[in-house]
């Protein structure tokens, strides 16, 4: 017997403060539309609910069919899990499907029928898409928010339900279930991906962003037998397509995955030994000496700067992303930035995205443009059922 209704929220907001965040924005409204556009063709999903502070945004879902909870500029300090149960209990909200706006811009509107029918064959159940910093949280009863701490992000809200005994299940792993867009570089890579939303596409198209870092890295993927070092919060799962489906040397060095979900950054308790080693032969040295072993390198910088304790703004942390170093305000990663822009070879710099579903992402644009070439690769892997 099926369950009660499945009601998919989505949580957009925030204050734009220079036009680097702007841009960003303008983004990632249209991966907000392309998303709910999704969840709306799905019978399996009752209501579709945004919350939100950008009237614009309201207007134009509002116009889609979607419910808007539209905050005025009153509202006290923004505190994620009050808002989130806020929602629930004042919607009546029995079965919930959460994601932030730019989570998984790639997932399909069959992946998220799958997840809204699993939810109305079961109780006491938890679907994440990922297993330590989840964006996309699944849950039923809704009503379960009670009786966690209400988390004031949404990373730790999958593993909170887990922990007072609700069963967990993971959507099947994909570099669509990962990706999502914190920084700049992730959406350079959505918009070359081949299942962008016409919107968000359109979107990305339009910034005046140099490429030419992303583009060289993609060169380098495309030739066989090179050397790709991949550093920082990497899961096993992206390192495994890459071998499973190209012939490229992986150098890789994972370190402090999770570090956002069990409150290492906020503690300050972020530790790097690739930060050591930059601390101890400079940004420039480094990166000659990972020029020497690589031929592209993926860094997931967030790690390098919790471990020297930089509190950076998104200003400087996403113009290092785009290698705009003349921009950058603080000396330390104007210089580190200027080296990874400088370095031998191309260094694509971003957050946790970039190596847990960025990189893989690449990888299977350029897996089809192989296979749309009439190549076949002919690799599977065992299935364990």
């Amino acid at each position: 017997m099926l369950q009660p209704r499945v009601t998919a929220v989505v949580f957009e907001g925030g204050q734009a403060k220079t036009e680097l965040d702007r841009e960003m924005l303008g983004v990632r409204k249209e991966v907000v539309l392309d998303t709910v556009e999704k969840l709306l063709m799905n019978r399996a999903i009752a209501e579709v609910v945004l919350a939100t502070n950008y009237s614009d945004l309201a207007d134009q879902a509002r116009r889609m069919g979607v419910s808007v909870d539209l905050e005025g500029p009153d509202v006290p300090r923004f505190h994620f899990g009050k808002r989130l149960r806020e929602t629930i209990v004042r919607r009546g909200i029995e079965n919930v499907i959460y994601m932030g706006g730019a989570a998984a811009p790639l997932l399909t509107a069959d992946e998220f029928g799958q997840i809204a029918m699993a939810l109305r064959r079961e109780r006491n159940l938890v679907i994440m898409n990922n297993v330590q910093s989840a964006d996309l949280v699944a849950f039923t009863p809704a009503r379960a928010i009670d009786e966690i701490e209400l988390p004031d992000k949404d990373n730790p809200l999958g593993t909170l339900l887990r922990d007072i005994g609700m069963r967990r299940m993971l959507i099947p792993n994909s570099g669509r279930v990962n990706f999502d867009l914190d920084t700049p570089t992730d959406i350079l890579i959505l918009g070359m991906h081949p299942d962008c939303g016409p919107r968000a596409k359109m979107a990305v198209d339009s910034l005046e962003w140099s490429r030419e870092t992303i583009l060289r890295a993609f060169e380098v993927l495309r030739q066989p037998s090179r050397e790709v070092a991949v550093i920082g919060r990497v899961g096993p799962s992206v390192i495994q397509y890459v071998n499973a489906n190209m012939v490229h040397r992986m150098r890789v060095f994972s370190e402090e995955r999770g570090m956002k979900a069990l409150g290492r950054e906020d503690r300050g308790e972020i530790v790097s030994l690739l930060g050591f080693m930059i601390q101890d032969l400079g940004a420039r040295k480094f990166f000659r000496y990972l020029s020497s072993v690589s031929d592209v390198a993926f860094i997931d910088s967030r790690v390098i700067f919790g471990h020297l304790r930089k509190r950076l703004s998104d200003w400087d942390r996403f113009h290092s992303d785009l290698g705009n170093y003349r921009l950058i305000e603080d000396d330390w990663t104007r210089e580190f930035t200027k080296a990874a822009l400088e370095a031998p070879i191309p260094v694509v710099l971003g957050g946790h995205s970039l190596v847990a579903a960025g990189l893989w992402l690449m990888a299977e644009t350029i897996v089809k443009e192989r296979e749309d070439s009439g190549y076949r690769h002919n690799t599977f892997i065992l299935s364990q059922e």
